[in-house]
């Protein structure tokens, strides 16, 4: 199984989905979790049990993850891992994205991310980018959840985590499509 990095933006809207195990499981990865997104991913969105017209943020553990295998901490060990990673945190405003770049291009990994800027300088790196649209088709396609699972796992990605597809990415129309 190829490893891939995973930063926090990409890691919170597969929280949001209520299936990030299983999604990550399903998508054939060994997934590194360097330790800067570690520290990033501090809370999620859910709706207020009291208002639901309100959001509350909900501290995220990433616990059973950890020791389930699911995710493994990492972070850069060889000197020329530090210097990409110093390359790449100037051009971003948080360590996440720069350590998930540079753990990725150092030891030939593939990174999920949603930041159109890392996307962007991933490619431009040669990287395999993954988008979580791609990690919850791979999740859909292989689990085979039932519709209403699927759709409430997108919905919940858009409102807990605000992030939607843009028309440049291409499971744009499939989750369009699912959600009806």
């Amino acid at each position: 199984m190829p490893s891939a990095t995973i930063d926090a933006c990409c890691l919170i809207d597969l929280l949001a989905s209520g299936h990030a195990e299983a999604i990550l499981l399903a998508c054939g990865h060994v997934w590194q979790l360097p330790v800067a997104v570690q520290g990033e991913v501090q809370f999620v969105r859910q709706l207020d049990p009291a208002d639901s017209s309100k959001f509350v943020p909900v501290p995220v553990d990433l616990t059973n993850l950890i020791s389930n295998g699911v995710l493994t901490l990492c972070q850069p060990e060889l000197q020329a891992e530090v210097d990409l990673f110093t390359r790449y945190a100037t051009l971003f405003r948080s360590d996440g994205e720069a350590m998930c770049l540079a753990m990725a291009e150092s030891r030939g990994w593939q990174i999920a991310t949603d930041d159109r800027k890392a996307i962007r300088i991933g490619q431009l790196a040669k990287l395999t980018v993954l988008s979580s649209p791609q990690l919850v088709k791979l999740w859909a396609d292989k689990a085979a959840p039932d519709q209403s699972t699927l759709v409430k796992a997108l919905k919940d990605i858009e409102l807990l985590a605000q992030f939607r597809p843009n028309e440049s990415m291409s499971e744009y129309h499939w989750w369009l499509n699912q959600i009806g």
